[in-house]
């Protein structure tokens, strides 16, 4: 019998898997496709989805906020993400800056196609802005399975899942290619997912009203679009140089999303919607979706646990699927493997769900918002020509830079660092190393300032890392980057007990 059957061969699982393996759990990955899917999906991270990967050794170039794009390879030890864009405080204006600012970046987002003012925003009060970063989904799902196979984790292509059937204490996986048994299964099989409706979770929510086209094409006329985000009466699209275009019409939901998508689909789309007489020719990538909006109504049942789309879906406006599903797959790997081990109760399923659900509720929420201002009829445009004006000035403008970006991700319930996501912390060794570098095999880090000197005597799970940049003489960071616990001793009330739920001893829970 397997530990973990994860079911679904995407970034969020293959991030699941490369979680578990690091903390010494070899799970097996099931996934229908025979290769990496090339279609047209997510192109972005923001800060703390693309920091799972740069504490994973990937690190990125300049970020997405940052001028000049961004580029990906392995991170080099101690390297620091770009500063943020902060003009200098003697500006005269915040939309005017002086001649000796840094470039402000050239698109930093949208919001229901209302493109933000990058020359608005209050630099100096975002925290993760220049660690988003832009990398598309198949360059996750590169990047990680590459990780995997060094690491001897198998991924099983070409393998369709029909069935998850639980019997006492395993699951039974049924596929088209004979049974497969573990002790737990991972849906992470989108939204659309044969093991969420299998093992019995509800999917409440919002039906969509909307069908939405991206698409990658060739053809007559196409240069007669006009570039970036436009509102048209009959609905929204984008144009890239490319010609990578997205249409959103808002008369119903496809009747059909897995139907053939046909250049006299895209046509059509085009036409109503640019109003350009343009013509496809040649269909190079294409999805169709709709703005169904729902989350499971819980994320276990028994041993059967849900991440990414197949707990949550959304439609894909600012990227944030992919952003949500790789902090599912940190928040969980960890804790499944300390249950596997014998070292955490099941009850950390239920914090799993307490810090995530609140995450995937509020990006339902702001995608519901952009679609309901998105929407033809006189009283959803009003509704969006409200938010411009509020969203054209300086504070309106940062916030929703601050959503996008994911700087309001945060599991802190007092406003202390706990809770918190740790930056990549300088170290004060000569060897110019950074927190990053410590947690690259998925350890537990105990940062310290160089005058709160950390005991020789500490469980080997742990790994102790000098640094000036701690919020406090001593601080524990999770595998997943999240601080723990922050205190002035290791003495402290809830020392002991954190470390108890991070199963470096035994947990009284």
């Amino acid at each position: 019998m397997n530990d973990v059957i994860i079911v679904g061969g995407g970034p969020v699982g293959l991030m699941l898997a490369l979680e578990l393996s690091l903390a010494g759990v070899q799970p097996l990955v099931l996934e229908s496709s025979t290769a990496i899917d090339p279609t047209i999906k997510a192109g972005s991270l923001n800060g703390p989805a693309a920091d799972t990967l740069r504490r994973r050794g990937v690190d990125f170039g300049p970020g997405l906020f940052s001028p000049g794009g961004a580029t990906v390879g392995r991170r080099t030890p101690g390297a620091k993400a770009p500063a943020p864009i902060v003009p200098p405080a003697s500006a005269p204006s915040p939309t005017v800056p002086p001649a000796s600012a840094p470039a402000a970046p050239r698109f930093v987002g949208h919001v229901a196609g209302m493109v933000i003012r990058a020359d608005l925003v209050q630099w100096d009060r975002l925290d993760w802005a220049a660690s988003s970063a832009m990398i598309s989904q198949q360059q996750v799902q590169e990047l990680v399975e590459a990780r995997l196979a060094e690491r001897g984790v198998e991924v099983r292509r070409g393998i369709r899942v029909t069935d998850v059937v639980q019997q006492g204490d395993g699951v039974r996986v049924v596929t088209d290619a004979g049974d497969f048994d573990a002790a737990w299964v991972l849906g992470t099989d989108g939204g659309r997912s044969v093991v969420r409706k299998s093992a019995g979770f509800g999917f409440p929510g919002l039906d969509g009203v909307m069908t939405g086209y991206q698409m990658l094409v060739k053809g007559e006329g196409l240069d007669g679009i006009p570039l970036g985000w436009n509102i048209t009466p009959t609905g929204v699209f984008r144009r890239i140089p490319n010609n990578l275009i997205l249409t959103a019409e808002f008369d119903g939901a496809p009747a059909d999303r897995a139907a053939e998508i046909t250049a006299t689909d895209l046509t059509g789309a085009i036409r109503r919607v640019c109003g350009v007489d343009a013509t496809v020719t040649e269909v190079i990538s294409a999805t169709r979706f709709t703005d169904n909006t729902r989350v499971a109504d819980r994320y276990r049942n028994g041993r059967v646990l849900l991440a990414g789309d197949a707990a949550h879906v959304h439609p894909p406006f600012g990227g944030q699927g992919l952003s949500l599903g790789m902090l599912d797959a940190t928040a969980l790997g960890w804790r499944l493997a300390g249950v596997i081990a014998g070292r955490l109760p099941e009850s950390v399923f239920d914090d799993y769900e307490r810090e995530r659900r609140p995450e995937a509720e509020r990006i339902l929420e702001w995608s519901r918002a952009q679609v309901g201002m998105m929407r033809t009829d006189e009283r959803s445009r009003a509704t969006g020509r409200l938010f411009r004006t509020l969203m054209d000035t300086p504070d309106g403008a940062t916030e929703v830079v601050r959503v996008v970006a994911g700087d309001v991700v945060s599991y802190a319930s007092d406003g202390g660092p706990a809770g918190t996501f740790a930056d990549d912390w300088a170290g004060i060794d000569a060897d110019g190393g950074s927190l990053y570098d410590v947690a690259a095999d998925g350890d537990v880090v105990l940062a310290h300032r160089p005058g709160a000197e950390a005991p020789g005597s500490l469980d080997e799970r742990i790994r102790t890392f000098a640094t000036d940049a701690a919020p406090a003489p001593f601080a524990l960071v999770r595998p997943d980057g999240v601080i723990a616990w922050a205190g002035d001793s290791l003495s402290a009330d809830g020392f002991a007990t954190t470390l108890g739920a991070l199963g470096i001893v035994p947990s009284a829970r």
